[in-house]
């Protein structure tokens, strides 16, 4: 869905998917789908259960459609089901963006929880693209690292690699997401928290 929308299509919109207009939720799952996926890999770090998530909250706000009233009411709705279910899943697992989270609200770049999570969901998705760019031994090296928590000779065994060629590869890795990420402040923040970890 285009990001352009002026703001009283957006509620054009939202009037129409509460009078169950299928074709307006259906652009509403076309704009959201993305960014809640990225976000909810992010907090359960399992793409099915991710997944499952995110079509869980759509069908939820399907369901509940007649409780909006603006726009901003359903992205907010959206990404909390979202946050909700990942943390459930999850249970008392700390989720590795609580200081990122922390950075943006005391930096005063966002003002509302429910764009804090837009925010994050929009960096995630910037960081896992530029993780997927990566070449694919760099690729599988960085997430077994990073995403997996693998130990340097678990994922030697795993690629049957060398030990030192793990560490070249995740260096390597690194270096690149750094170049990739260099017009991304946000997201190169968000690197630099998890390599931090390790």
């Amino acid at each position: 869905m285009n990001r352009s929308l002026i703001h009283t299509e957006k509620e054009e919109l939202v009037r129409a998917l509460k009078k169950g207009d299928e074709k307006a939720f259906s652009r509403f799952f076309d704009e959201f789908y993305a960014p809640l996926f990225y976000y909810s890999r992010h907090l359960v770090r399992e793409e099915e259960e991710a997944k499952d998530i995110v079509l869980t909250s759509l069908y939820k706000c399907w369901e509940r459609r007649g409780q909006f009233e603006q726009y901003q009411h359903v992205k907010s709705f959206l990404y909390l089901v979202v946050r909700n279910a990942g943390l459930n899943f999850l249970k008392k697992e700390q989720r590795d963006a609580s200081r990122f989270h922390e950075f943006l609200l005391s930096a005063n770049l966002v003002e509302q929880e429910d764009d804090y999570l837009a925010t994050e969901a929009e960096v995630l998705k910037r960081v896992y693209k530029a993780v997927e760019a990566l070449p694919d031994k760099c690729r599988r090296v960085f997430e077994l690292t990073y995403l997996e928590e693998k130990s340097v000779g678990e994922i030697a065994a795993l690629l049957q690699i060398t030990p030192a060629n793990v560490s070249v590869q995740r260096h390597r890795a690194v270096q690149l997401l750094r170049l990739a990420l260099a017009d991304a402040p946000l997201a190169l923040i968000y690197l630099f928290l998890i390599l931090e970890k390790y």
